[in-house]
């Protein structure tokens, strides 16, 4: 029988111990197992890898962050091992027009596309949010602020400063100083010099409302401002949120709604009986939900009753906020509707 990879790997851990150099898969021969032939197995075709000496305790995983869901990986030599939901695979080398792909062997659905910090990921089908370490600027990506109003985009190379009555000032940018959990983007010279630091953590506009996922300090003409910053949808997105309670009376223990909130504005989850699909959208000062559907099964009376209001009140959701960072509120026209991420 052909030795995955992911086998070989286990095997290899088994026989060593301490600090010993870990032998790893690197390459599978023409993406596929060659024969090696040995006195035990004369005349028996069996897979072999090329291997490399590689020590365990010198590649550490590296984190990714998918929005909410934290991913973790590392290179061992050709060879790259991704782990989802506690689940290890190995991927290898495949080829892309551009950054570096890679595909679990048999497995076209299992894919770890980098590019640069970023990474796209999909795991068996599913595609995750975009990947990247903490902290990082996401383009395209804004920041802003009050009292004053300003706000500042940047599109990977370029940033633009807005403030009422005043031109847009759009500027080359680069980042500048990479943090634990945050980053500092430069954009401009002189006169025009702006610096915009930013830090992962819940952060409310005070006009608006809406969370963001960091927090923002904007330097322009000896003024410093603060503000929020990054994609709202990174607060929802990668997490399957579980329904506690619908205007404050508790949901069944055993069939608790569920949400996801998925790339491309897709909702999707259950209603504690039967699954739902749907588009969310983000504005400016709330959220709509619309186009929701769900499947037909029947279940019992208590249960049915408690699935029309959940899906009652999800079709009239017009706002998010958040009690903890991970205690999720979504205001509806009908109560609220509180999930954690378990």
């Amino acid at each position: 029988m052909p030795l995955h990879p992911i086998n070989a790997i286990a095997l290899a851990k088994k026989a060593t111990t301490g600090t010993v150099a870990l032998k790893l898969a690197v390459a599978l021969v023409a993406g596929n197992v060659s024969p090696v032939v040995t006195a035990a197995t004369h005349n028996t075709p069996q897979p072999t890898l090329r291997i490399s000496e590689i020590s365990a305790s010198s590649h550490p995983f590296e984190t990714l962050y998918c929005a909410r869901q934290a991913v973790q990986y590392r290179f061992l030599g050709d060879v790259l091992e991704l782990v989802v939901n506690n689940e290890s695979r190995t991927l290898m080398p495949a080829i892309s027009a551009s950054g570096a792909r890679y595909v679990a062997p048999g497995d076209p659905t299992t894919e770890f596309w980098g590019k640069g910090v970023l990474a796209n990921i999909t795991w068996s089908s599913q595609t995750l949010p975009v990947c990247a370490p903490a902290g990082i600027i996401i383009p395209p990506y804004k920041a802003s602020g009050n009292e004053p109003f300003w706000s500042v985009s940047f599109n990977g190379w370029e940033a633009t400063l807005a403030q009422p009555g005043k031109p847009p000032l759009t500027q080359d940018a680069q980042i500048i100083d990479t943090r634990a959990n945050g980053q500092t983007l430069e954009a401009g010279s002189g006169n025009n010099a702006l610096t915009l630091k930013v830090e992962d953590g819940l952060c409310v506009d005070n006009m608006s409302g809406m969370p963001h996922p960091q927090r923002a300090e904007l330097q322009y003409e000896s003024n410093t401002l603060q503000g929020c910053g990054g994609d709202p949808n990174r607060l929802l997105q990668g997490v399957t949120w579980k329904v506690t309670q619908l205007d404050g009376t508790e949901t069944d223990e055993q069939a608790r709604p569920e949400i996801n909130f998925l790339p491309n504005n897709r909702i999707a989850g259950s209603t504690g009986c039967n699954r739902f699909f749907g588009k969310y959208t983000l504005t400016g000062e709330g959220m709509e939900i619309k186009g929701l559907g769900s499947t037909r099964m029947a279940c019992g009376q208590a249960i049915m009753t408690q699935e029309n209001k959940f899906l009652d009140q999800l079709q009239g959701v017009t706002g998010m906020s958040f009690d903890t960072a991970e205690t999720l509120i979504l205001e509806t026209s009908n109560g609220q509707i509180l999930a954690v991420e378990p």
